[in-house]
């Protein structure tokens, strides 16, 4: 039976962090995932030679732990033009970065779809917001005694009109959050809001697998199993514990960690070991790739949708394969559309009612975009309303020599995930 200092349960980005920090720290680490390839909820299907994500995804490059684990220049990213497309009335509107994109932020004010209080308004958030980032004041994977407020609260209390809150901010961030009612933590808005005025938002070429997947081709050969389901963790008399896999191999360590997937599930946890620990809740979203041969005039702008639900189901609209290579064969384009979560029609309705609402805006080469899939994520994001974040765990501990990682235990993004990873490690480490 093989033995080693620490078996991590799931190989998400939080479980490949975590791994990467302890064999840093001269660790032996086995990482068992269930499933044939790592990356949890990053991950890319490939679909008639197009990479499509699992979801609407972006990677900002000013995460600080993603600077710490990740390649960039491997990674070959390709940014969005800083800003939006906002959709309204059937037609489509500016919002621009003042600091990157200054005569267009220019235009935006004069074309009436930002006022100039408004404009003032979002350039003090932006100042203040990343000094509280420098000096650590706004970290929402801190666990903090204080009451926060909701988005929507922060951005009333900061004085911004409800008709720009409309315009912007819920079809934007409702787009980031999974939800147009800006419940998300003010922290957690706070800190994003710093990350995209910082840096850019990204794709990886090749879909965002190709993120884990560059930290899973760090680890020491045999260091990672796939297609390892485990079933149950024992602790064993004589200290550490044991993995029982469902082809009932065992593996033995000095300290486990189970990653966010596999701490959903109590089955597979010692009885009693949850008691008082509440597992994450969820949002979810629908993705539908289309396909087509002209470039829609877009291009590497995300468009994003300030239209009652009544008028379409579009939450944000992009072309991933203008943005980076590898997302197209040659001489194609791919269009992702992230669907409203509030929107309920019928799966059969989607497609159709996604193409009369985006040929208003787009013009009639709409009609000739092909449906390469739809893809259903119930899963893709814990809530993290300001009750959600009081109630978590105050860290990855759980009992000696068994921990939990994953971003349900910081904050959901992608640095939320890695720097779980670390904090666990962190942890164990601090343990043996």
């Amino acid at each position: 039976m093989e033995n080693v200092d620490c078996i991590i349960v799931g190989a998400g980005l939080s479980g490949l962090a975590c791994a990467q920090t302890l064999i840093q720290n001269s660790k032996s680490v086995l990482v068992l995932e269930s499933s044939e390839v790592p990356g949890g909820r990053v991950a890319t299907d490939t679909i008639s030679g197009f990479r499509v994500d699992r979801g609407f995804q972006v990677y900002l490059d000013s995460y600080a732990e993603g600077q710490r684990f990740l390649d960039y220049q491997s990674l070959k990213f390709g940014a969005f033009e800083p800003g939006a497309l906002v959709a309204r009335n059937g037609r489509l509107f500016s919002v621009s970065d003042p600091w990157r994109r200054p005569f267009a932020a220019i235009r935006s004010v004069l074309s009436g779809t930002v006022g100039v209080t408004d404009g003032f308004r979002i350039a003090l958030l932006r100042s203040q917001v990343l000094a509280g980032v420098r000096r650590g004041e706004i970290d929402p994977s801190a666990i903090s005694g204080r009451a926060e407020k909701t988005t929507r609260e922060e951005l009333v209390s900061r004085g911004f009109s409800s008709e720009f809150i409309k315009l912007f901010f819920e079809p934007f961030f409702g787009g980031v959050f999974l939800e147009r009612d800006l419940t998300t933590a003010a922290t957690v808005f706070e800190f994003t809001f710093a990350m995209f005025s910082s840096g850019r938002a990204c794709l990886p070429a090749g879909g965002m697998s190709s993120i884990p997947q560059q930290m899973a081709h760090k680890l020491p050969s045999g260091c990672l199993q796939t297609c390892a389901s485990v079933v149950r963790i024992n602790f064993l008399p004589t200290g550490g514990g044991e993995v029982v896999l469902a082809d009932e191999r065992r593996f033995r360590a000095n300290s486990m960690v189970v990653s966010s997937a596999a701490g959903a599930n109590p089955t597979i946890l010692p009885e009693g070991i949850l008691a008082g620990w509440k597992p994450p809740t969820w949002k979810g979203t629908r993705l539908v790739a289309f396909e087509c041969d002209k470039k829609p005039a877009c291009g590497q702008t995300l468009v994003v949708s300030a239209e009652p639900l009544e008028v379409g189901p579009i939450d944000n609209l992009s072309v991933p394969s203008a943005v980076t290579e590898g997302y197209a064969p040659d001489g194609k384009n791919l269009i992702y559309v992230s669907v409203r979560g509030d929107w309920e029609g019928e799966d059969d309705q989607l497609v159709g009612a996604i193409r009369q609402q985006a040929e208003v805006w787009l013009g009639p080469d709409v009609k000739l975009w092909k449906h390469l899939s739809t893809v259903t994520v119930p899963k893709a994001l814990p809530i993290e309303t300001p009750l959600s974040r009081r109630r978590r765990p105050p860290s990855s501990f759980l009992a000696p020599g068994l921990f939990l990682c994953g971003d349900h235990l910081t904050t959901s993004s992608i640095n939320g995930a890695l720097v779980a990873g670390r904090l666990a490690a962190e942890e164990v480490l601090q343990s043996a």
